[in-house]
């Protein structure tokens, strides 16, 4: 290929670059528990292309096990969706487990877990997000230097309360007030989603400042984001995706407009 022809194909590859970030560029998220802005396809779970995402759909009626416990529809953690736009981060999650469940372990009832996140993916799980009223700190807070409860299970899958699987942080019961996240979430189930479409499920939706997770610790690398219930029957974790900022799609620009100049001046 001569010097014309690899200038061409440079531009034409960082052209359709330029074009496939803009394109993935989202515009923002509206947290209100309804995952349309999403683009989430009902069958398959898959949101729209760019954004990271987890789906762990159990389908069927009866107890199985659901990594790290066991349970049925009632406990099952679906999907799970994040990414940061801006200086925001955004994370919404579908699950089988209805917000309304109460916190009564004597009947075997277990309600919702909080928001985990893991700067640096090494299970320490620095920061979270407490999206139900009731225990430590308040609703919507958004905690750095966490503590966490834990759930039922062991490792193995085995029911063993005293000895639970640390990997799966269920609630925060300790940690550093640093903002209220706004978050909303859904106590009507609504089917129509995965394999099993008589199944219900429960959505939540967040959105925070990037800022309050440098606060608590991140130094801006990758991160995971995780949920279960506060038995831990089913957990759930993701990596948030980064859609590009402006500024980058300027500088490729540049780039595109320095590239042409070359084609030019080779001409």
């Amino acid at each position: 290929m001569n010097a014309h022809n690899i200038v061409s194909a440079a531009i034409s590859t960082a052209f359709g670059a330029l074009l496939s970030l803009s394109g993935s560029a989202a515009a923002a998220i509206t947290v209100d528990g309804n995952l349309n802005d999403w683009g989430i396809n009902t069958t398959t779970w898959a949101p729209s292309s760019g954004i990271h995402y987890t789906v762990e759909d159990q389908t069927g009626s009866g107890s199985f096990f659901l990594t790290p416990g066991w349970g049925g529809q009632a406990y099952d953690a679906e999907a799970l969706y994040a990414q940061i736009i801006g200086d925001t981060l955004y994370i919404a999650l579908a699950t089988g487990h209805n917000p309304n469940t109460s916190q009564n372990p004597g009947a075997n009832s277990y309600g919702a877990g909080d928001f985990a996140i893991d700067f640096g993916k090494n299970g320490s799980y620095e920061a979270g997000i407490n999206v139900m009223p009731g225990g430590f700190g308040v609703a919507g807070g958004v905690y750095g230097g966490a503590s966490w409860n834990y759930g039922l299970w062991a490792t193995n899958g085995s029911h063993n309360p005293g000895n639970p699987d640390t990997t799966h942080p269920t609630s925060l019961n300790g940690g550093n007030l640093l903002g209220s996240a706004s978050y909303a979430y859904t106590t009507a189930g609504v089917s129509g989603y995965g394999a099993n479409t008589a199944d219900l499920h429960y959505f939540y939706e967040i959105s925070l400042p990037t800022s309050w997770l440098t606060a608590a610790g991140w130094d801006g690398s990758a991160f995971n984001i995780h949920w279960t219930e506060n038995c831990a029957n089913d957990s759930i974790i993701v990596d948030p995706s980064r859609v590009p900022e402006p500024g980058s799609l300027a500088l490729l620009g540049l780039g595109l407009a320095g590239l042409a100049g070359m084609r030019r001046r080779r001409r």
